[in-house]
């Protein structure tokens, strides 16, 4: 039978076992936590082993630092000359500032996405039939261009966009 006392030794010992292992924080090689105090942004944890204080600091977002690849839809596009073009494509991205990214928009993927598409369809819009059947390179370079910028606000770097498919129906 427990004695009171050691019942209380007992319970201060996993209370401190558990408020060590609350603040040791592990992080994977391409990733990078996301660290809120008491609801708020206090830091980014690069991989390896990090310290955190207990109760107070909580890991919100796990974000990786890998490339991603964001498939873009397939979507009709009406050219200058009114003709259908049924145009997809595929953007690799890089997360280089983990807080901006997951405070700066509220879904990244998604907002990219969009992004691409409406931009993919005001380039290729402003386009004849011909020309844009036949300029993959410059409508990637206007792409490119036109998504960059609006994205590094989010933390986010485009290292590339690719035209999939651009075809007539």
């Amino acid at each position: 039978m427990l004695t009171p006392g050691l019942t209380v030794v007992l319970f201060l010992l996993v209370l401190v076992i558990v408020t060590i292992a609350m603040g040791v924080r592990l992080v994977p090689q391409g990733y990078k936590f996301v660290v809120q105090r008491l609801g708020k942004y206090h830091s980014t944890l690069g991989p390896g082993l990090n310290i955190i204080i207990p109760y107070m600091d909580t890991v919100a977002f796990k974000v990786t630092t890998k490339d991603i690849v964001l498939d873009i839809p397939s979507q009709d596009v009406i050219t200058r000359d009114n003709a259908v073009i049924i145009t997809n494509a595929v953007a690799y991205i890089n997360i280089v500032s983990p807080e901006k990214a997951v405070y700066g928009v509220e879904d990244y993927r998604i907002a990219i996405q969009t992004l691409v598409q409406t931009s993919l369809r005001s380039i290729v819009g402003e386009m004849d039939l011909d020309d844009a059947l036949a300029s993959r390179d410059m409508i990637k370079s206007k792409l490119k261009e036109a998504i960059s910028d609006d994205i590094s606000d989010w933390g986010i770097m485009l290292k590339t966009v690719e035209i999939q498919d651009l075809y007539t129906t």
